[in-house]
């Protein structure tokens, strides 16, 4: 059996779920892409998701990479990352939300396999649609080439580039309320004075998607602030590498693949004590309350003053990192696709060994 994989949502702008759809894709050798003529968003994607793939996907297994897929295709693995949209419905736009609450139910009942990316969703996913968690898989992401260390000089360029002077702490955030920016930016402010007033704060992500969270909302001039928008590709990993700390204080994550995006760079990291991040963070993170403007600023101090702890995430954080690889991702989503009758290019050898090498560096991770 041919196995397709539902890529609308991989000719849009780079985030986590287009990320991993895009990484698994290019280790699937002989699976085939199906996608829009042109990028489609919104309800324009979503037909073309309900009534045209189905025809083009009939009598193969496909795999739908980004929550939704086509309900008529019973042949299907659906990846359902989190059910942010059951848990907090107030960080979603009013009609966003009630298509999601009206059509995953369906979905993850029709389909031949539902897979998650943290033991956190799996659970949640279980209890919100009476699903058996053992019948839920669990593929944890990755960490992509372009973030690891980097030389100076490469940083240099990358500043240069984005006109950036002197030291900074970065904060990724995107229009999504659950991101948490604004508690951020709070605690940013009321972190300032007991830190070295050289280190400045960037801020990068997506902040122009209402139609998906809703209005953002202003956000206050600092003259020790710079908000950068989305940062092209080539210039996320040596600007990650280059901050002398990176910040995700996130409300509400499935998984939270900028932490290990950050690890993988060994700049040390601060998080959140919640959902997710805490799982695939471990003890390789300052951990925080995000909901709590006060605890994350005193993160963000207790960072920047005591260099033996940054010291310290960086290693934990690189190491940590290292557990995590889109290669092992692939050999498991590979695997379950064989099971599911596709005839691709991986051997039984070959699977055994790759499943094997994963569940050990998991187990050594504490993460599986």
């Amino acid at each position: 059996m041919k196995l397709v994989v539902n890529s609308r949502v991989t000719s849009g702008a780079m985030g986590g779920q287009q990320r991993v759809a895009a990484e698994i894709l290019k280790r699937l050798g002989s699976a085939e892409s199906i996608a829009p003529k042109r990028p489609l968003s919104g309800a324009k994607g979503h037909l073309w998701e309900q009534l045209i793939l189905p025809a083009r996907a009939r009598g193969k297994l496909l795999w739908s990479p980004s929550a939704t897929g086509p309900l008529a295709c019973v042949h299907q693995v659906v990846t359902l990352h989190d059910v942010a949209f059951i848990d907090t419905p107030e960080f979603f736009a009013a009609g966003f939300g009630r298509f999601y609450r009206e059509l995953i139910p369906r979905l993850v009942r029709r389909v031949a396999k539902v897979v998650t990316v943290s033991e956190f969703s799996r659970q949640r996913i279980a209890r919100a649609f009476a699903i058996d968690p053992a019948d839920i898989d669990v593929i944890y992401n990755g960490v992509s080439d372009n973030f690891r260390r980097y030389s100076r000089d490469e940083i240099a360029q990358t500043r240069a580039a984005l006109g950036l002077e002197g030291r900074y702490l970065l904060l990724q955030a995107t229009s999504d309320r659950r991101k948490n920016l604004h508690r951020a930016l709070e605690a940013w402010k009321a972190a300032q004075d007991s830190i070295p007033a050289d280190i400045n704060l960037v801020v990068v992500g997506n902040l122009a998607r209402a139609h998906v969270f809703g209005d953002v909302g202003a956000i206050a001039a600092d003259p020790r602030t710079r908000l950068l928008g989305l940062v092209d590709e080539a210039h996320m990993g040596p600007l990650t590498a280059g901050a002398e700390a990176f910040l995700f204080p996130s409300i509400y994550e499935g998984f939270g693949l900028p932490i290990l995006e950050a690890m993988a760079c060994a700049t040390p990291v601060l998080t959140s004590d919640a959902t997710a991040t805490a799982e695939i963070a471990g003890s390789a993170a300052l951990l925080v309350d995000p909901l709590d403007v006060r605890s994350i600023a005193g993160g963000i101090v207790k960072l920047m003053t005591d260099e033996g702890l940054r010291v310290r995430l960086r290693g934990r954080g690189f190491e940590r990192a290292g557990f995590f690889t889109w290669d092992d991702a692939a050999s498991r989503y590979r695997a379950l696709f064989a099971r599911l009758g596709w005839e691709g290019e991986f051997g039984w050898g070959d699977r055994g060994f790759a499943m094997g090498r994963e569940r050990g560096t998991m187990r050594k991770a504490g993460i599986g």
